[in-house]
């Protein structure tokens, strides 16, 4: 990975691209040892242009892996912020769900952090949890609040195909909560947000004043991010590419796979991206550089007018959005307003 970091570090645009932050994530990454950690810092500093020495550096930990000492010892490396997977505060839907910590080891966690040298950190959190209800879900909120955490990302319980929960679901010893009670606990999460002073500034992401998440706004702004190590991701503005995710390919050296997009397929997957935040989409920004044919140009506005006169998305200056209680449903919405692949972008 370190060798990865290099080669990278003198290709374009990574060689001449500012970094705005670093993030270990993916994985368990706090598996790494203090010093892998300060090396891959180090190496970082050493061949990449930086904003400037208050870069946020993010590590994603579990609170099974979380000690005071770690603490102490991951700030000094230079990390200083944490995205700490809590997930629930309901020992029945971790258990089902096959974490290896507790609620009473969250709890213990998040007062160590509270006690440590960290300011700036985000706790993840599940809705739609195996055997879920509102109730469960107000009991996590009433959980974290204790803590106040400066951010927080609340996801919708995902299955991956082919996991011990996903096979445990298909055979109905574990049953997932319908859609309905899934909204009301969003609806909650929402209403719960507000009421302890978070913005929710994008579909999964709630935080503090002056704590939203640099790396994420990143992503969600289109902006070229280079990912490292297996199965890692990248993006320079117009291609994407992505590593072998098997370990032994990638130790052998396999070639990186790349994939060029469109201005199409560019315009769609930023209204889709954009579309879920507070900023909505805006012209000036979001539209890719370069020639927009008038094809293109005349599609986008014929579905955004469309969506106005329906009353799905609101008019910006210079744009257009979703209003936050409904990005949880806003997948048609978003749909509608796709453009059509055209040869001649």
């Amino acid at each position: 990975m370190e060798q990865e970091l290099l080669q990278r570090s003198i290709c374009y645009p990574w060689n001449s691209s500012e970094v705005k932050s670093i993030y270990f994530g993916g994985g368990t990454p706090s598996l790494l040892d203090i010093k892998q950690i300060q090396e891959f810092i180090y190496l970082i500093y050493q061949h990449f242009r930086m904003v400037d020495h208050s870069v946020e550096i993010t590590l994603e930990a579990n609170p099974d892996d979380i000690t005071p000492e770690k603490l102490e010892a991951w700030h000094q490396a230079g990390i200083n912020r944490l995205s700490v997977g809590i997930q629930s505060f309901n020992n029945e839907e971790l258990k089902v769900s096959n974490r290896a910590h507790t609620a009473e080891e969250s709890f213990q966690v998040l007062k160590w952090i509270n006690e440590s040298p960290f300011e700036n950190y985000s706790v993840d959190l599940m809705y739609g949890m195996p055997g879920s209800t509102v109730q469960s879900w107000y009991e996590t909120l009433t959980a974290v609040a204790k803590f106040n955490p400066p951010h927080l990302s609340c996801y919708n319980l995902t299955v991956e195909e082919n996991t011990v929960l996903d096979h445990q679901i298909t055979k109905g010893t574990v049953k997932l909560p319908g859609e309905e009670e899934i909204l009301s606990q969003y609806s909650y999460l929402r209403k719960w947000a507000q009421e302890h002073g978070y913005e929710h500034y994008e579909l999964s992401n709630f935080s503090k004043s002056g704590y939203r998440s640099t790396h994420n706004q990143h992503y969600w702004s289109y902006e070229p991010y280079l990912g490292i190590g297996p199965g890692a991701h990248s993006f320079d503005g117009k291609k994407r590419f992505w590593n072998v995710s098997n370990n032994n390919l990638y130790l052998q050296g396999a070639q990186v796979s790349e994939e060029t997009l469109s201005i199409s397929e560019q315009i769609n997957e930023r209204i889709m991206v954009r579309l879920r935040t507070a900023q909505g989409f805006r012209f000036d920004k979001d539209l890719p550089e370069g020639h927009i044919n008038t094809e293109v140009r005349d599609e986008l506005l014929v579905s955004t007018e469309a969506g106005f006169k329906k009353g799905v998305i609101y008019p910006m200056p210079d744009g257009f959005r979703i209003l936050p209680e409904n990005w949880m449903t806003s997948d048609d919405i978003i749909a509608s307003l796709m453009i059509e692949h055209h040869d001649e972008d």
